[in-house]
């Protein structure tokens, strides 16, 4: 049974309607292309929801390699993309540049930032103060544990529900259909070209398919290569301070201290791999808070005001699924972990290319077959030296 006729058929279908399916969505429609988002929850309310909203790429990234080429450009691309969401949804995301002190609390961590300086080398905006400049600029507020710190001016913060919530609002005003609470089973694919997706209420046929359905990303086991995204659970603890919250980015070793409004900064986060559980947990919340309050001892007097918990889509080496693969028709932008909320714009940008016939090389790292090419990938980083974004 089908769910469209041709008259109806979408150009495109996007299984996932989280801020990278939104995105994509918003932008394809900007191209002209008919766009359907279906969602097995509704808009923006997983992962998406769930995130913090740091936009850090350099301070995320001690080495070179095509993912921080990527994170960097979709950074640039944040201003006027927000500038054009904003004006066209007509609601405001939360998007500042706050810029992010990563702090050391040991002379062991101060040498750590030492992978930071080939960034200084390429020009990139990177800052290094010690322990009197850390202590001046941010005051008496943080730890005076805090040897040294580095600053990365043109970091900042989006509020990521604010955010999803215009993407699709700007994605319908486009035209675009979002359905939520409508769970795809399977891709309908016939001779190797994937004709649509198939639902529990019939078949939906599309000139193409993007699956951006997050940590379910691997939902259809019936594709002849593997899709190996998985949950990883991240906890977040919201804050009430005494006094404002800080004007920047705080990030230590094991937290990191996110401003928002009215004097609430958020506190995160865990690295937890515990399957499809989004279970909020005593023993985190603890960690979390007790972390935070090495890194600012006034935490401890906070006014605690929620906890939650989401489920970020990893790869088995922690980069994105981006592109096509070996069925045509069929295409990927999942597995962002981390950096879904940060990557937005630019994977809408590259995607929206591929699929209105704009070649890109851009996605060739991040194609899905490097997991069935015959070369293991690395490892997923450890909870141990990770915090969650």
């Amino acid at each position: 049974m089908a769910i469209a006729g041709a008259a109806d058929r979408p150009d495109v279908v996007i299984v996932g309607a989280g801020a990278v399916g939104c995105a994509l969505a918003w932008e394809l429609a900007g191209r002209g292309r008919r766009v359907a988002v279906l969602d097995r929850a509704g808009a923006g309310e997983e992962a998406s929801a769930a995130a913090a909203g740091l936009l850090s790429p350099q301070s995320d990234v001690r080495s070179p390699s095509p993912f921080f080429d990527l994170a960097l450009r979709s950074l640039r691309l944040y201003p006027e993309w927000v500038r054009v969401l904003e004006e066209e949804s007509g609601e405001r995301v939360g998007y500042r540049r706050t810029g992010l002190l990563r702090c050391a609390l040991s002379d062991q961590e101060a040498e750590g930032h030492r992978s930071y300086l080939w960034q200084r080398e390429r020009g990139l905006p990177i800052e290094w103060w010690d322990a009197a400049a850390v202590a001046e600029r941010v005051g008496p507020r943080l730890t005076s544990e805090a040897t040294s710190g580095v600053f990365f001016p043109d970091e900042g913060v989006v509020d990521p529900r604010r955010l999803t919530r215009a993407l699709a609002e700007a994605a319908r005003r486009r035209g675009v259909e979002i359905r939520a609470r409508t769970e795809v089973r399977r891709f309908w694919v016939e001779r190797s070209r994937c004709r649509g997706v198939e639902t529990e209420a019939g078949r939906l046929e599309a000139g193409s398919v993007v699956d951006a359905a997050g940590a379910w990303a691997g939902f259809d086991r019936g594709l002849p290569f593997p899709v190996p995204v998985e949950p990883v659970r991240g906890q977040i603890v919201e804050l009430e301070l005494p006094a404002e919250a800080p004007a920047l980015v705080l990030h230590g070793e094991a937290v990191y201290l996110v401003p928002r409004r009215e004097g609430h900064l958020l506190v995160g986060s865990t690295l937890e791999h515990v399957g499809f559980r989004k279970e909020v947990t005593a023993g985190a919340v603890q960690n979390l808070i007790a972390q935070a309050a090495r890194l600012m001892p006034e935490i401890s007097q906070a006014r605690f005001v929620t906890a939650w918990a989401g489920l970020r889509p990893a790869t088995p080496d922690a980069l994105p699924v981006l592109g096509g693969c070996g069925i045509e028709g069929l295409f990927f932008a999942t597995g962002h972990y981390r950096n879904g909320i940060l990557l937005a714009p630019l994977t809408a940008r590259l995607l929206a290319d591929r699929l209105t016939g704009v070649e890109t090389r851009d996605l060739e790292p991040f194609a899905v077959s490097r997991f069935s090419s015959g070369a293991p990938p690395g490892p997923t980083p450890s909870p141990s030296s990770e915090v969650f974004r």
